[in-house]
């Protein structure tokens, strides 16, 4: 009797799980009049404006109404090995946020759309593509954690995206673009991928910065017939390439850190004629030892990377790049651990603690005139307690940024970088002050 009992049990449990599992039979879709079909869908609208999610999801959804929000409320889409999670088609103005999409062929694919907005989404396990575009511009896939998919992101003749803030980790491929132009690929960690980290095939005129590309097993950057593309502010580390060439020609790397990788740069084709430096900087390589006696935190002689290729300006620490409360970036070279960054818009100050063992430290410094745009600059070092060891503060100016230079003893220190106003200044904001002090003072009197 116990047996029978337990067994059905059993069989009652099992039917409720495959009851909803079972809440739809086929793709749902969000129509162009804003209604979801099926209506018994785990999704709710109450404006046709921004579609909810209320459980887990089985199926596919097809969305076909432009100007919308589909919220997955942390919720999961799951597939079962084929099909589409999210698939929009000639649609606009579409944002997809806040779900887990995963087991499906592509997590979510975007055809001939524009102006759509994928954000905060978990997208996993998808046979080819956690996101892919295919003809598609001006779309924004930013805050999303992608993992284990075939590519993280594809694209395919899509043009003029923004990919930032992503954490595309542990999949086959991370970024894999082909025949896309105009498409910006920016400060993600594109980290620990089985294959390559960035893969631009026939490319032209994008841009790759501000990315943690570290740990993928063959590329860091992999560009393969692809031309005037901008590689920079990147840090390449413990791949096998840091970059890799071929049949590629006229892109430009700067400001990139190369260190600890099993080559840094593999050029293919020595007949590709690429820029290693922006005029005024280069790159830091981390197996490269150059001599500085000009004091500007530059090599003074230029690093060869392959035949024709060199960095005419290659770096003498690693670059770090440092965002403002008004949006601007102050960028430092240097061979000291830099912590605890702050700019004070009130006194247009900056603060950086630094920290080193043994021998001489260095900060080269470009900050943008809007931060800071007077005629002169002081950097104490301990409210003056340490000497500045060499300075030269002014090393470079080219009309909208300044690039200040200075050194010290190796060890850990608060730095203050302040603005020096101009010595007519001094008197003007005395006389001001004293008619202040006098109007206040009358006003009390008068009373």
């Amino acid at each position: 009797m116990l047996v029978a009992l337990t067994t059905i049990l059993i069989g009652m449990l099992g039917f409720v799980v495959k009851v909803q599992r079972a809440e739809a039979t086929g793709p749902i879709h969000i129509r162009p009049d804003g209604s979801v079909d099926p209506s018994t869908t785990s999704i709710t609208s109450a404006d046709n404006v921004t579609y909810t999610f209320t459980d887990n999801i089985y199926d596919s959804i097809v969305v076909e109404r432009d100007n919308v929000t589909v919220d997955g409320n942390g919720y999961t889409l799951q597939g079962s090995g084929s099909g589409d999670g999210f698939s929009l088609s000639i649609a606009s103005n579409v944002t997809i946020k806040n779900t887990n999409v995963k087991g499906f062929y592509r997590g979510i694919f975007l055809n001939s759309t524009w102006h759509n907005v994928i954000f905060q989404n978990n997208i996993t396990n998808n046979g080819h593509s956690g996101i892919q575009l295919q003809s598609s511009s001006d779309n924004t896939i930013s805050g999303n954690n992608l993992t284990n998919n075939f590519y993280a992101l594809s694209f395919y003749s899509s043009s003029e995206n923004t990919v930032s803030l992503n954490k595309i980790v542990s999949n086959k491929d991370g970024v894999f673009l082909d025949a896309s132009s105009k498409n910006t690929i920016s400060e993600n960690n594109i980290s620990d991928n089985q294959r390559r980290g960035v893969v631009l095939l026939s490319c032209f005129n994008n841009t790759v910065s501000g990315n943690r590309i570290i740990n993928n097993t063959n590329f860091g950057v992999r560009l393969y017939q692809s031309s005037d593309n901008t590689v920079s502010s990147n840090t390449l580390t413990h791949n096998i390439y840091g970059a890799w060439l071929f049949l590629s020609s006229n892109n430009r790397f700067y400001l990139n850190n190369f260190m600890d990788n099993t080559q840094q740069v593999h050029i293919e084709w020595t007949g590709d004629a690429n820029v290693w430096d922006n005029g005024v900087e280069g790159n830091y390589w981390g197996d490269y030892t150059g001599v500085d006696q000009n004091h500007d935190g530059i090599c003074d002689t230029a690093h060869i990377i392959y035949a024709n290729s060199r960095d005419n300006y290659p770096l003498m620490g690693v670059f770090s790049s440092f965002s403002t409360s008004i949006s601007y970036h102050v960028n430092v070279v240097s061979n000291s651990t830099l912590e605890d960054f702050e700019y004070f818009e009130t006194s247009r100050t900056i603060k950086i603690r630094v920290s080193g063992e043994g021998g001489i430290g260095f900060c080269r410094i470009s900050i943008p005139h809007v931060l800071m745009n007077v005629s002169g600059i002081s950097v104490i070092i301990d409210d003056g307690l340490t000497p500045v060891l060499y300075h030269n503060y002014t090393v470079y100016d080219n009309g909208t940024h300044r690039w200040i230079y200075f050194s010290y003893s190796h060890s850990t220190h608060e730095i203050d970088i302040i603005p020096e106003f101009p010595s007519m200044v001094i008197p003007s904001l005395f006389i001001i002050t004293t008619l202040l002090a006098v109007t206040i003072y009358r006003r009390k009197h008068s009373m």
